[in-house]
């Protein structure tokens, strides 16, 4: 393989456009296709709420943030695969291998869209998807289910107001439905502060909460504290209900994350899976450059494919598919601590690129 002087702009922007119009097209499908699913997945909901109107309109318009961002790298990989699919059946790439022009020329307009694309998938990860997707949730939540559940997540502890008071979780885990560092303050007809309970932590048993490292106290006139014996916590509150105030990691913006997981840990708490999904935020928006070099080398190597669009867009499903298959074999291995975080967010990226680098390397040139 030899690297020659750069083509000439016309070039650039030639093989680059037969790249980004085959791009769009399939985050367009891809974007679609996701949208059908999730809206048919809550159709009984939306029915039974009323959620065909404009509220649900309102729902899935807040959603496109976080599907665009989920799809553009399996859409830059069929957005490769199926451009030069196109010149591929007219004769072009091998007529530009024919004049001397290699395959790494003919990469570099293409990974530098894919560049771009990386560095778009990052910015709006950041800014545009925590907020749609928070408010997604609360719509749907809130205005389309009527749940009338009065929480905040608010300075990274969550707050719920309840029928005697108000309840403060440092940090609920969906997964094990569990909540740690709760405290229960009762207030008393005049909203003073009446008794606290806190726990250590709480698991959910499928009917209540089973509470270890149970403290209560009886707050007296003057301010006076007497510890009592430990009761069972009657929160009257489920998984479910702390589900729709705990941010899932696309809820959060980059350094919310980081904050977040630095007070847990000031706190002596575990993150846990935050941690991977930390990571994840910095490895995801590289996967569109990798993607689109994987479709580089798959359409290359050895020699022109001559692929058929439809073959070139279940190919790109398929390797799609396997990277997040993948992804979420390594992201499950990070969170329950078998794999260090950073290797669990990471090693799909390592992989798949150095599949991508393999084949074009080991290529033949003609």
């Amino acid at each position: 393989m030899t690297l020659r002087p750069r083509l000439s702009p016309v070039m650039d922007r030639f093989i680059a456009g037969q790249f980004f119009g085959p791009f769009m097209v399939c985050l367009a499908a891809f974007t679609a296709a996701y949208l059908l699913g999730d809206m048919f997945d809550r159709f009984d909901d939306l029915i039974r709420y009323g959620g065909l109107g404009l509220l649900g309109l309102e729902y899935f318009a807040l959603k496109l943030p976080l599907i665009i961002s989920q799809v553009l790298p399996v859409a830059s990989l069929a957005g490769v695969l199926l451009g030069f699919a196109l010149l591929n059946r007219s004769g072009e790439v091998l007529a530009c291998q024919q004049l001397g022009i290699s395959r790494l020329e003919m990469a570099v307009p293409v990974l530098i869209v894919a560049v771009l694309i990386s560095g778009f998938d990052f910015f709006i990860s950041e800014t545009v998807v925590p907020a749609a997707t928070r408010q997604a949730k609360y719509i749907y939540a809130v205005e389309l289910k009527k749940h009338q559940l009065k929480g905040v997540f608010a300075n990274r502890r969550i707050w719920v107001r309840v029928r005697d008071g108000f309840i403060s979780v440092d940090r609920f885990d969906k997964e094990n439905s569990q909540l740690v560092g709760i405290t229960h303050y009762q207030l008393d007809n005049v909203f003073g502060l009446k008794d606290l309970q806190h726990a250590t932590s709480a698991k959910w048993n499928g009917h209540g909460w089973v509470e270890s490292g149970l403290n209560s106290f009886q707050i007296g006139e003057g301010g006076a504290v007497t510890k009592f014996g430990a009761a069972r916590f009657e929160l009257g509150l489920t998984p479910a209900d702390f589900g729709l105030l705990r941010f899932d990691p696309e809820e959060f913006s980059l350094w919310e994350l980081n904050r977040y997981i630095a007070d847990l840990r000031s706190k002596g708490l575990d993150p846990g899976g935050y941690v991977v999904d930390r990571d994840l935020k910095y490895a995801m928006p590289l996967t569109c450059l990798i993607m689109a070099a994987l479709g580089m080398a798959l359409s290359l190597d050895p020699l022109p494919r001559n692929l058929s669009l439809g073959r070139s867009f279940g190919l790109a499903i398929v390797i799609g598919f396997a990277y997040w298959t993948s992804l979420g074999i390594t992201s499950a291995l990070g969170r329950s601590a078998l794999l260090p975080a950073v290797v669990a967010a990471w090693i799909p990226n390592f992989m798949f690129a150095m599949i991508a680098v393999s084949i074009f390397l080991f290529g033949e040139e003609r």
